[in-house]
């Protein structure tokens, strides 16, 4: 009885203790899981093959951390686009597409420091301090928090092995997966008023632990046209340009066109680095504080970054935004020059460049104006932005000027239509990843616009009165007058005649007439029972024209005449300036 009255206390305790054990057990973490999020999706440009792409973040929460001086276990995460990705390829299969723990960098006082993993799989260990928190590089620990994802189909990029420390219930740890470039171009425009066609990017993870991701597929960008390209002929300072020009008449950098390029989005534009400007195009500097107002072609950028996998280049371009001009079916004989600077409405600026591939290289230029290279009638100009406002809508004009010596007896310049197409550059048929090809790069759109025409110099000649009736007859001459002593080039060419009154023929083209030389008819034979007058168009610049009217034999009546010269309004504005205006039609012969 004593005894069973000593074990009451100890039962008691024992009782309370199980107590306490059902309500104040030590806390479990909840569950480990990650939540996807592509924050605002930026517009890229529908004419882009390499169009850098939204960050996408997983948030994560939960599990139990690793114990301190364990190995944090890996994770497989793998990434899917509805497009190619067109991120660079720096080594083997390794891209410049990049993992980050915990946003790593200048702007987190938590976690300065960035640490690549240096393993040539891409592999590396890592090893948990049991708190959850701190354990990368620059926040207490030697873990790497920077990996290169590996591109391992058309549309995929993976990332092997990343250690994943759970955070616990207090914290989160962030996964950051940037510098994902996309075949923008391959999945179109949406039509008028149409929600824009979106690139989505699909993210799954696995590992030795479950890693559940809530809303892992993920708009990561709106795809929209970001060019306009039109040719104006709208005045210059004064100037109008010159869409038609005669062959017969020297020119010497005359305005022909102005090229216009419009943004059609204000971040369409991008130069090529925040350290590049038109004073520096070419000063790479350090972008590695996340922000998504850069408006650059450079994503996350560190040169600091080392490795065997060339992590340093990660991010970088070849260029900024370049613009591109191709003339084609220039005459042979015909100088074409270019602004050297875009004239702007704006902030946004663009000077020329030497290619459209390759760093930056001034063009050539003499008195602002680049000589474009002609090939067979081909050539073009290229521009690149260097300054980019992301908040206004840019319009870049460059003007074109044409420069020849008139020679038509060597038919010098040749007759014919320049056109050019304008586009981003530059243009490219590499629509996946690559080692070589440059970035930005571009799919070719454009359509071809008339830029400028040489016409031949020509003659109007008019005949009053010209008749084969009632027992007439007339005698119809035009003298091809281009060789003389005055040094003027020699010309050939037909004459087509219109004949205008009763029984009028249909037009009429005449034998080639060498300069130097007349041709002649008759109307009765070219224009049989023809009465009334006749305009005769010669393809040289100095015809001279000569009728005589008969009756049959010119035994009774006779009469001769020269013909007018009607004023070709393309060859000058005020071919008689001592006409008055608005005096009428002005005739010489």
């Amino acid at each position: 009885m004593a005894d069973f009255r000593r074990s009451i206390p100890l039962l008691a305790v024992i009782a309370l203790l199980l107590g306490f054990g059902v309500t104040a057990s030590a806390q479990v973490d909840p569950a480990f899981q990650c939540v996807a999020n592509a924050g605002v999706p930026p517009l890229v440009r529908a004419e882009g093959l390499t169009e850098l792409v939204g960050d996408l973040l997983l948030n994560c929460t939960g599990g139990t951390p690793t114990p301190a001086g364990q190995p944090i276990p890996p994770v497989n995460i793998q990434i899917f686009l509805n497009t190619a990705v067109t991120s660079k390829i720096l080594s083997g299969a390794f891209t410049e597409s990049l993992l980050l723990l915990d946003d790593p960098g200048a702007n987190n006082p938590v976690n300065p420091a960035q640490s690549l993993c240096l393993a040539a799989t891409g592999v590396c260990t890592s090893t948990g301090n049991g708190a959850g928190f701190g354990y990368y590089a620059g926040g207490g620990g030697n873990n790497p928090n920077i990996f290169q994802g590996q591109l391992v189909g058309t549309n995929s990029l993976l990332w092997l092995g990343v250690p994943i420390d759970p955070p616990g219930s207090n914290r989160t740890r962030i996964i950051r997966i940037t510098n994902v470039r996309a075949n923008a171009n391959a999945l179109g425009v949406a039509g008028p008023n149409a929600s824009p066609i979106p690139i989505i990017q699909t993210i799954s993870a696995s590992g030795t632990f479950s890693v559940p991701i809530n809303n892992p597929n993920q708009t990561v960008a709106f795809i929209q046209q970001g060019l306009k390209f039109s040719v104006s002929t709208a005045a210059i300072g004064g100037v109008t340009p010159k869409t038609i020009l005669q062959q017969c008449f020297s020119q010497t950098n005359v305005l022909v066109g102005t090229l216009i390029y419009d943004e059609l989005f204000a971040t369409a534009f991008k130069k090529f680095n925040v350290g590049s400007s038109f004073a520096a195009p070419t000063n790479p500097v350090a972008q590695n504080n996340y922000s998504p107002s850069l408006n650059t072609e450079t994503g996350f950028y560190n040169p600091n970054l080392g490795g065997s996998l060339n992590a340093n280049a990660a991010g970088l371009p070849t260029a900024g935004t370049r613009l591109k001009a191709v003339f084609n079916n220039v005459p042979a004989g015909v100088t074409l020059r270019v602004s050297q600077d875009a004239i702007s409405n704006g902030a946004d600026l663009a000077r020329a460049v030497a290619n459209e591939v390759g760093p930056y290289v001034a063009a050539s230029a003499s008195s602002s104006l680049v000589t474009v290279a002609l090939s067979g009638g081909s050539g073009m100009a290229v521009w690149e932005v260097l300054e980019a406002d992301p908040f206004a809508f840019a319009k870049l004009s460059m003007n074109v000027y044409v420069s020849y010596t008139a020679n038509p007896g060597a038919n010098s310049p040749a007759l014919g239509t320049a056109t050019v197409n304008g586009s981003y550059a530059p243009i490219s048929t590499v629509t996946t990843a690559s080692s070589t090809a440059p970035i930005p790069r571009f799919a070719d759109t454009s359509v071809a616009s008339n830029l400028f025409t040489i016409n031949p110099c020509v003659t109007n000649l008019l005949f009053p009165f010209v008749t084969n009736q009632a027992g007439f007859d007339t005698g119809l001459a035009i003298s091809n007058t281009s060789t003389d002593p005055f040094g003027t080039s020699p010309q050939t060419g037909s004459c087509d005649l219109y004949a205008y009154g009763a029984n009028a023929p249909a037009s009429i083209t005449t034998p080639t007439v060498a300069s130097g030389t007349t041709f002649t008819a008759l109307a009765s034979i070219a224009m049989p029972n023809f009465q009334g007058y006749v305009i005769a168009t010669c393809r040289f610049q100095y015809a001279h024209g000569f009728a005589f009217v008969s009756d049959l034999g010119a035994r009774e009546l006779a009469m001769g005449y020269l013909a007018l010269v009607i004023p070709d309004p393309a060859r000058a504005a005020s071919p008689f300036p001592l006409a008055g205006a608005g005096s009428g039609e002005q005739l010489g012969n």
